[in-house]
């Protein structure tokens, strides 16, 4: 046992002595390399935070895997607001009755704004609090709806940046006030702002679904005839259910009411992995990097194996083993690739944790997790050594092949 600990560990000290003695030839053998991963790292890397980014833009307009949009079309006529209310009804119950924690109306509506430089319609949406974990929406100021906002007798809004800059840049601290002429007017407070794009120039809102103020207003000509649920469910049986839901809540209104009940999310609209396409590119190009550090790297070690001939026949002269041999040049390119991998993963890091290029990649988008992904740094330290393995083992083999008399012929 002693034997075989003290071998290995003579071989990594004279793989290393010989690492430091031929420094300039490593240096420069392994530029290369260092580039390489740090290359792979940055591809890796990236692609691992676009995955994140394009995932979010789906949930934030999709929703998350499984969400299913299930839409109710009571017909038209004067009864049409109250068929449509209780297709909401009977969708919230069906809801309950399967235990399913995340569901939200979704209603598109407009409301007409009493702004200071006058009344302008505003599109909005009438939603419930679970409808912010479904798309991922993120609060930038102030706060999002909770089940007590239902009382208040002036109806909760969170609105976007536009919104608050038309009332003035008004601050949603101070929780402002907007009128919203109808039948009859209501007085809204605005409770929070939304982190929006900048291109959404827009004034948009969301309200609060089964409110008490809001329950009093008459719904405008756009409003009433449809009424859009959704409901974020396990995929395994989650079509299933959605359609049971639409049924129950079909079979429950009667008359010439339609319920249905589609998939929205991303998941659900493309045929197998929708990044399926990105990763094929990213690992395209993450196998041509390595070919190409590879390559480089074994031809700067064949060289190096021809150049010490000499002292390879010495060293079999003086008793060294042929296994001795072949592991110490082994070692020396992995070993110095694992050096150059690590510093290649470390300028992949500082790359990608820029401020600037991190956000070109997220374009703001909150992705969570760490700055530079973990994956990222273990295949490009994981990648440096299995090249480097891989380069050796030609040169391992000639070194091995070398007599005591290329000694002196050399």
């Amino acid at each position: 046992m002693n034997r075989v600990v003290t071998t290995v560990v003579g071989t990594l000290v004279e793989s290393w002595q010989e690492l430091r003695v031929h420094r300039g030839r490593v240096v420069l053998s392994l530029v290369g390399v260092t580039i390489a991963v740090a290359s792979l790292a940055v591809v890796v890397g990236f692609g691992s935070l676009a995955e994140r980014v394009t995932a979010a833009f789906n949930e934030q307009y999709g929703g998350r895997p499984a969400t299913y949009s299930i839409t109710g079309t009571p017909g038209t006529g004067a009864a049409a607001a109250a068929t449509a209310d209780a297709v909401d009804r009977e969708l919230r119950a069906a809801a309950d009755r399967y235990d399913v924690q995340y569901a939200t109306e979704a209603s598109y509506t407009s409301r007409r704004i009493q702004f200071p430089d006058g009344v302008a319609e505003v599109q909005g949406m009438t939603v419930d609090p679970p409808w912010a974990e479904i798309h991922r929406l993120r609060i930038a100021a102030g706060d999002w709806f909770s089940e007590s906002d239902r009382d208040r007798l002036a109806p909760a809004i969170v609105v976007n940046q536009a919104f608050l800059d038309r009332l003035g840049g008004a601050d949603v601290v101070t929780h402002p006030t907007v009128r919203m002429p109808g039948t009859p007017g209501v007085t809204a407070v605005v409770i929070g702002q939304y982190v929006s794009s900048e291109y959404d120039t827009d004034p948009m809102f969301y309200q609060l679904a089964n409110s008490v103020a809001t329950a009093s207003v008459t719904p405008g000509a756009d409003d009433g005839n449809q009424r859009t649920f959704e409901v974020w469910i396990p995929e395994h049986g989650a079509k299933a259910l959605a359609n049971r839901i639409a049924s129950d809540a079909e079979r429950a209104v009667g008359g010439d009411v339609s319920v249905d009940a589609g998939r929205m999310d991303a998941a659900g609209s493309v045929d197998g992995d929708p990044l399926g396409a990105m990763r094929y590119v990213i690992a395209g190009v993450a196998v041509l990097v390595l070919v190409l550090g590879g390559l480089g790297l074994l031809n700067v070690s064949l060289v190096s194996v021809r150049q010490r001939i000499r002292e390879i026949g010495i060293r079999r002269g003086v008793g060294a083993s042929a296994g001795r041999i072949f592991v110490a040049v082994l070692l020396e390119n992995v070993l110095g690739t694992a050096v150059a991998g690590g510093i290649g993963v470390m300028v992949g890091a500082a790359v990608l944790g820029n401020d600037t290029v991190r956000g070109l990649i997220t374009s703001g988008v909150e992705v969570g997790g760490a700055p530079f992904p973990l994956e990222a740094a273990l295949i490009g330290v994981g990648s440096a050594v299995f090249v480097g393995a891989l380069a050796g083992f030609l040169p391992a083999v000639l070194a091995v092949r070398v007599k005591v008399i290329d000694a002196i012929r050399y």
